[in-house]
């Protein structure tokens, strides 16, 4: 059996400082793109529309992850009809599924979420990125290249 809501919530949370309060509401996809992107750093993140309010952006943000799977040969198929929809079984079988992946493949180090979402480059090999510090993140909200 999976892990449940509240631990997988709690884990997304951490994971990508997040504030999500359902499972649900990672129907989006923009989670789901992030969450591989803390493992292999090659998610074109600033593509994600983090934002969407409506299915073809959320649809969007699918092709997105369905390029990371093909790309890292990752097989799974990805059923973004029933994502979409933002039900909670469907996401919530899901995100399980995307949970135990991480666990197996995630390689370890800090990942800067909110320096990601903001345009930040990606950590190399599970280590701290060098372009973004979390202080400045914190501090003034944005984040300068160096």
């Amino acid at each position: 059996m999976g892990e449940s809501r509240t631990e997988l919530l709690a884990w997304l949370n951490d994971l990508l400082q997040t504030r999500y309060t359902k499972v649900e509401q990672a129907g989006t996809g923009a989670a789901y793109c992030q969450i591989f992107d803390s493992i292999y750093g090659d998610v074109p993140v600033g593509k994600v529309k983090f934002e969407a309010k409506l299915e073809y952006e959320y649809v969007n943000n699918y092709k997105i992850l369905q390029n990371i799977f093909k790309k890292h040969k990752i097989d799974k198929i990805v059923p973004v009809d029933r994502l979409i929809k933002c039900k909670l079984q469907d996401n919530l079988e899901f995100m399980q599924w995307v949970k135990k992946f991480w666990d197996q493949n995630y390689p370890g180090g800090e990942y800067d979420a909110v320096g990601r979402r903001k345009g930040g480059a990606p950590s190399v090999a599970g280590t701290r990125s060098s372009t973004t510090s979390s202080a400045s993140v914190a501090s003034s909200g944005r984040v300068s290249s160096a």
